[in-house]
């Protein structure tokens, strides 16, 4: 796949709704186009100054590298760097320095922007003779294009670079040698021939100072990384979706993802970096995303177009994380975005697509007759010789169709949503620069629309709509040799338009609403503007049923959001105090607004008056009267609106060094303080006023020995004012150490075979300072908290302080001590290269509100916040790839990852109970319970005498009820006898896996995801009740009936109303497997010149065992019953440009 193919997009208009998308991308623009001409106009080539005697030429090369932005790259059998040099020169071109230190050799040099390529000089024959002109490729080991890439003739200086799509072509004479190199790259030397066209195959330089990993506060050689770090590259992430954690699962070992909803403005992804270590809830759990080292949202992330991105990293361990000090338990994600390349010409990308979207799957409901009949079978079932629901005239008038409107039979799905909805997408990025300045600027724009049918009877048109914008412009320029300034701006613009009620609670009416109530809507009243909407009194909602649709068309919501990310960095080299010095400076800032109108009225709901249904004797027609069942409806909208936002400031300074002894000893070591605030801008409370501020000091010391032995130490000193003073700072150290075996001499004759071996391990502590209470330390009173009453007669009444929480002065840092052990294997000059890590964690003193404080202290409600929590972690994640280039046609790349992670609550604030099995501790977070254990059925009425009484649960127990296990064996089920059952609802093992393929011009690429160990519990999936909620289809076709008395019958004995407790109670009769594969992504493409077409999907196929819903949705009470909005199935047509 080369450059052009990662690329992808959907088509549409850009039809901007307001001017202030206009004027932002017109400052962006501007910005950058002034910033260049400034650099143009008032920057020039760095002048090089040195003084040597008597050293050696490749001193005297790694010196100019040292001082200047310069990079030499040659071959050590061709040059001799070896040769002894005196050379003074102050403040001299690089040109006059490069002729003097070779002149009288036999070396030549070519100067292509930074990059100097060094060569052993041939004749002057060639310019004698005729030349003829040479075309090429230039493509690394996977296949992708190198741009930029220089290449020259053996003995010549000048040459020529690669385009964007690595092509090349140059004068050269007959049977000659080519020189082609890049940064990164081992240099190759290319024999042409008679050739007119050659495919150059570049192979990595691992031992090259250029190639870096993005780590915490800077960037270090990737051999010497010894934390667990995996990056990824962004060709990776460029999927199908709108949303960038969408493509997290599967793909980021060490990463377990799930999505929950295909929402549009919703539907991005949960994700946890080696599982979840805490039963802390909200942002306790969540990883720390920066963005161009600005703390950032998932909404923020998703927000982010691929083509923006320039490096991502997922930091996993103590040894990665500790810099982050209170922020970094979790794991952290960097994301750099691009930027341009000085001296490089403006690169124009398009991405256009166009997107048929539609649900995975739906959960099937049960048809109206069979409703009807099965509502008037639970009345028989469990209250004999009652009367029933429905007449026998109803269900048959029903079966018959004979009138809408008095024998409705409503698919409320059909109704109110669609099979298929069309989004669009695109992207412009354009990058560049000139001598001393390069630039970036990206514009992208989504349009997600949902599934609502938009029909008449709805006036306002409140389909899901989500419109989002998202733009970045990045500029560097070098003022001086030893001085670099940059500036990025990030802007997101969400504009959504949807129902007033959640698309998700529309979702559920569908479930709760009767098919055979009411039609949706009576036909228009005369005299009467507004609609007539269907309904019956009686219902247990404000004395009537939902009507979906209606709730529906009651009303929308607009919200408008605005994120705006700003970032100024600045680096100043400080040689000219030691070598290897420097200073990095970085202030961000981050505004979010949030801004959401609903405009909303209550339908007039009717039905029709059974004492006026007349029927026709000759026609049979039938005629009535309608009646009001509701006397609050009106005509009018009524308005309201609400705000929010929030602005983060954060600033950090490092000083770096970075130096190279005797060539044997590499020292590296950083020093940071950093300083952040986060205050609301529409506070809800006074805490929430004050904002919230964390600052401290961090480093980090790294040594290498002949790139064999590695040692690195990482600290994190870092205060937090949620704790009280005395408790508001923490020191938080790592250790790691690593070896790569593969290069010792004596493992010189394996190299070929294994050319990586490296072992590696750390430990360390990290802290959390998150709690779901704010600032714990301190004893929150509410002024106006209750009503006293005062005098003789207690008649007058003053509001009075009440104690909402109480504070525990002794609340402190949540602890994480991390141990990780890594191997990494290349073989094959790394063609095949798994990197694979075993981690443990033991998370201490986890913040919890106390639950077992005695009633008798007298504290009430008001329970403290304490370090009372233990949990513990561990787990493996690998990835396994394979990349082969056979020939510049044919390029073959397959890839795995998998995660596999565990806890084990250790210790929790639980009432002491009588049993062990009872207790939330010893097994993993995030399990039902407390829980009963089924055992299948009752049989019969002789089960039912010979089990232990489930009286304590429901009386009367019946044939077909579920029966429960005696865990204490105590001759009676009840409360004693629940437990914590199944696996997490959060995957323990999430895995992927897939190959791309490439053949001249066509590619292709396959990728499936799956996820094991996780449990699916099926809530609020009851027929009836007090509801008289819908069926169901799997309900309907398997449950328990004197006609068909299954004792493995998916549902058991059927009940109309709530006193059928034996069914409702959790349990492992509710349980399934969630385990599922499916086939995530598949692409295929066309590439010619500049432009690429191609074919994409998403979510094409599911493998699984549960079929009641998509899988990933999972269950619980949120979505137990899978009347969510569905995950979507995508299929894109895209086309890319590149100019």
């Amino acid at each position: 796949m080369n450059f052009i193919s990662i690329l992808k997009g959907r088509k549409q208009q850009f039809l901007p709704k307001n001017l202030l998308i206009i004027k932002i991308c017109s400052l962006l623009l501007v910005c950058c186009n002034v910033m260049a001409f400034g650099a143009d106009n008032h920057t020039r080539d760095p002048l090089v100054s040195v003084n040597m005697k008597n050293a050696t030429l490749e001193s005297v090369l790694n010196y100019i590298e040292e001082t200047t932005s310069y990079s030499f790259l040659y071959n050590k059998q061709q040059v001799d760097v070896g040769q002894r040099i005196d050379i003074s020169q102050k403040d001299q071109p690089i040109s006059v320095i490069l002729d003097i230190l070779f002149k009288g050799s036999d070396i030549t040099y070519s100067i292509n922007g930074k990059q100097i390529v060094l060569s052993k000089s041939r004749s002057n024959a060639f310019s004698k003779v005729d030349k003829r002109l040479l075309t090429g490729t230039v493509i690394d080991s996977k296949g992708e294009a190198v741009i930029g890439a220089n290449v020259i003739v053996k003995g010549e200086k000048s040459g020529k670079a690669t385009d964007i799509e690595g092509n090349f072509s140059i004068e050269v004479p007959d049977k000659g040698v080519l020189l082609v190199s890049y940064i990164g790259f081992q240099l190759q030397e290319v024999s042409y021939g008679t050739k007119k066209n050659v495919t150059v195959v570049l192979q990595e330089n691992n031992t090259s100072l250029d190639e870096v990993v993005v780590v915490g506060f800077g960037k270090q050689k990737k051999e010497s990384v010894i934390g667990a770090i995996q990056s990824v590259k962004a060709s990776e992430l460029r999927v199908p979706t709108t949303n960038l954690t969408n493509t997290f699962a599967g793909r980021i070992a060490g990463v377990i993802s799930v999505q929950k909803t295909g929402e549009p403005g919703a539907d991005g992804a949960n994700f946890w970096i080696r599982g979840v270590s805490t039963f802390a809830s909200g942002s306790a759990q969540n990883a720390l995303i920066l963005i161009d080292g600005t703390e950032s949202s998932t909404y923020d992330l998703n927000a982010l177009a691929p083509e923006t991105i320039e490096s991502f990293s997922v930091l996993k361990d103590a040894t990665a994380t500790a810099l982050y000090g209170s922020r970094g338990a979790n794991g952290v994600l960097l994301v750099t975005t691009k930027s341009g390349r000085m001296n490089q010409k403006p690169t124009i990308n398009v991405r256009v697509e166009g997107r048929m979207s539609m649900p995975t799957q739906i959960p099937e409901l049960a048809d109206g007759v069979t409703y009807m009949k099965m509502f008037n079978e639970a009345i028989e079932a469990r209250t004999p010789g009652a009367n029933p629901q429905f007449t026998d005239d109803q269900i048959q008038g029903t079966i018959e169709n004979r009138n809408p409107y008095l024998y409705p039979n409503n698919d409320w799905y059909d109704i109110i949503f669609k099979d298929v909805t069309f989004n669009q997408a695109a992207n412009i990025n354009v990058s560049g620069g000139s001598k001393n300045m390069d630039y970036f600027v990206s514009a992208t724009f989504n349009n997600d629309m949902g599934l609502v049918q938009e029909a008449k009877e709805n006036p306002l048109k409140n389909n899901i709509q989500n419109l989002r914008y998202s733009f970045q412009a990045n500029v560097n320029t070098h003022i001086s040799s030893t001085t670099k300034m940059g500036v990025k701006l990030n802007v997101q613009i969400q504009d959504y338009k949807g129902p007033y009620n959640s698309i998700n609670t529309i979702f559920n009416r569908v479930m709760w609403a009767q098919p055979t109530y009411f039609p949706v809507k009576f036909p228009q009243i005369e005299g009467a503007n507004y609609i007539a909407w269907g309904n019956k009194s009686g219902g247990a909602q404000l004395n009537r049923y939902p009507n979906p649709y209606a709730e529906l068309a009651s009303g929308i919501k607009e919200m408008f959001r605005i994120t705006t990310m700003a970032t100024f960095n600045i680096d100043q080299d400080l040689k000219f105090i030691t070598k290897g010095l420097s200073v990095k400076g970085l202030f961000s800032m981050k505004h979010f607004s949030s801004t959401t109108l609903n405009r909303t009225y209550t339908p007039y709901y009717f039905e029709i008056d059974p004492n006026t249904i007349v029927t026709d004797p000759i026609t049979g027609n039938q005629s009535w009267k309608l009646r009001n069942v509701n006397n609050d409806g009106t005509d009018a909208f009524s308005f309201t609106k609400a705000y929010s936002g929030d602005r983060l400031f954060n600033f950090n300074v490092s000083l770096d060094y970075q130096r190279k002894f005797a060539d044997l000893h590499d020292i590296s070591a950083q020093l940071i303080y950093l300083q952040r605030g986060v205050y609301s801008s529409n506070p809800a409370n006074y805490n929430s006023s004050l904002g919230e501020l964390n600052q401290g000091m961090a480093g980090r010391f790294t040594y290498d020995f002949d790139k064999r032995y590695f040692f690195e130490f990482n600290f994190g000193y870092n205060g937090s004012d949620n704790f009280a003073k005395g408790k508001r700072f923490g020191f938080f150290p790592s250790y790691a150490l690593g070896y790569i075996i593969s290069n010792e001499d004596f493992f010189a004759p394996l190299n070929k075979t294994i050319s990586l071996l490296k072992l590696r391990g750390s430990y360390g502590t990290v802290g959390n300072s998150n709690s779901s209470v704010r600032f714990p330390g301190y004893t929150n009173v509410n002024m106006n908290g209750a009503g006293y009453a005062f005098g003789e007669d207690f008649k007058a009444t003053e509001a009075g302080a009440i104690i909402t929480t109480y504070g525990n002065e002794n609340a402190t840092w949540e602890v994480a001590k991390k141990a990780n052990v890594g191997i990494e294997l290349g073989l094959f000059d790394q063609k095949f290269l798994l990197i694979a890590d075993y981690f443990h964690e033991n998370r201490d003193k986890i913040l919890m509100t106390r639950q077992t404080i005695s009633p008798t202290i007298g504290i009430g409600d008001a329970n403290p916040v304490a370090n009372v929590g233990k949990v513990t972690n561990r787990g493996v994640d690998m990835s396994l790839e394979y990349n082969h280039a056979f020939s510049k046609d044919i390029v073959l790349s397959v890839k795995g990852n998998f995660t596999y992670a565990v806890n084990k609550i250790l210790e929790k604030d639980e009432p002491h109970y009588p049993f062990s099995y009872q207790y939330e501790r010893g097994g993993a977070l995030n399990r039902v319970g407390p829980a009963y254990i089924a055992l299948g059925l009752f049989k019969d009425e002789e089960d039912i005498k010979n089990s232990p009484s489930q009286e304590a649960i429901m009386p009367n127990i019946k044939p077909g009820d579920i029966k429960y296990q005696d865990l204490n064996e105590d001759g009676v089920v009840n409360e004693y006898d629940r437990t914590y059952i199944g696996n997490p609802y959060i995957p323990q093992i999430v895995y992927g896996f897939g190959a791309s393929f490439q053949y001249k011009n066509w590619d292709f690429s396959v990728f499936f995801q799956g996820a094991g160990k996780v449990s699916i519990y099926l809530d609020d999936i009851h027929p009836f009740d007090i509801y008289h909620k819908n069926v169901l289809k799997f309900v309907a076709d398997d449950y328990w009936s004197a006609s068909n008395p299954n004792p493995n019958a998916k549902y058991p004995r059927l009940a109309h109303n709530v006193d059928n407790t034996n069914t409702y109670q959790k349990s492992t009769f509710w349980l399934r497997d969630g385990f599922f594969l499916r086939l995530k992504n598949a692409e295929i493409g066309y590439s010619y010149k500049f432009m690429r077409a191609y074919i994409a999907g998403s979510n094409l196929l599911t493998f699984t065992g549960f079929k009641y819903w998509d899988p990933e949705i999972g269950g619980g009470s949120n979505s137990g019953n899978g009347l969510v909005y569905p995950l979507q199935r995508v299929f894109n047509l895209g086309v890319q440009f590149n100019f």
